[in-house]
């Protein structure tokens, strides 16, 4: 009876040790994977909005954010009526059309961006005599005529169409959103949609405290900035706290709090 005792006392001792370590093991490793969620979150995040041009920002709001970033800079070679001529490295076939969301002209005098939303397709002119024209007007094409590219309607779209030696931008508008996961319904979902396209889900995992805030003055954020307060932006502090739900054995979820501040160049 004796040993019998001790025995079941030291079965219960070794399995209780085990449970723990189990229940140890289980939570840094889903430690773990909180961690990586709000990296994930953040670091795509951060290299976008990095990138945010002069009055880049659209909209400013605690759950979506959307901001313009540059594609491709060109320089205006040769005008023809309301069609440009332009240069820029690599030609059309290295853009990525699909993510051109329109195109900018660059005041010199003032040195500031006039925005224009236009997809590709209603842009697009295409190589065909675009190295000449811009050759007729001094430019060097010699071994880079596929370089040079028409865009039509430029001088519709804005009240100061840009002239030869104008620099003209395309751009990308990519909105952010923070809404409930379809991965993880338990969670939050960061979902990045370019212009015209649908969302797409990068990241799961993240808790209800999870949003954007937005610097102006170089002083203090706020979770909302809008009209003109938009250009007075000068950072983004992504909040991304991260939650997975317990596993089996466990007691509570694992959170990690997390958040990143981005210094951007909106502002002139």
């Amino acid at each position: 009876m004796i040993a019998l005792v001790l025995s079941t006392v030291v079965i219960i001792l070794v399995a209780g040790t085990f449970l723990a370590q189990s229940q140890f093991y289980s939570a840094q490793t889903l430690n773990v994977g909180v961690h990586d969620n709000a990296r994930v979150a953040t670091d795509r995040l951060a290299s976008e909005i990095r990138s945010t041009m002069e009055d880049g920002f659209v909209v400013a709001g605690p759950r979506t954010m959307t901001i313009r970033t540059p594609i491709v800079l060109a320089g205006v070679c040769n005008r023809s009526g309301n069609d440009i001529q332009v240069h820029f490295e690599g030609g059309a076939g290295a853009l990525d059309t699909e993510e051109v969301a329109g195109i900018a002209v660059h005041d010199a005098g003032t040195g500031d961006w006039t925005y224009q939303n236009h997809p590709w397709s209603t842009l697009n002119g295409g190589p065909l005599g675009a190295a000449s024209s811009c050759a007729a007007n001094g430019a060097d094409t010699t071994g880079a005529s596929g370089e040079f590219h028409e865009i039509v309607q430029v001088g519709v779209f804005f009240a100061s169409p840009p002239n030869e030696g104008d620099l003209v931008m395309l751009f990308r508008e990519t909105t952010f959103k923070i809404q409930p996961s379809v991965l993880d319904t338990m969670t939050l979902g960061l979902f990045r949609q370019i212009y015209g396209g649908s969302l797409v889900e990068f990241a799961t995992g993240m808790d209800t405290t999870a949003q954007f805030q937005y610097r102006t003055g170089g002083v203090t954020y706020a979770d909302t900035i809008i009209g003109s307060g938009v250009s007075n932006i000068d950072a983004v502090r992504i909040v991304a706290d991260a939650r997975l739900p317990a596993r089996s054995g466990m007691q509570s979820d694992a959170t990690f709090g997390w958040s990143v501040n981005i210094a951007v160049r909106n502002l002139p």
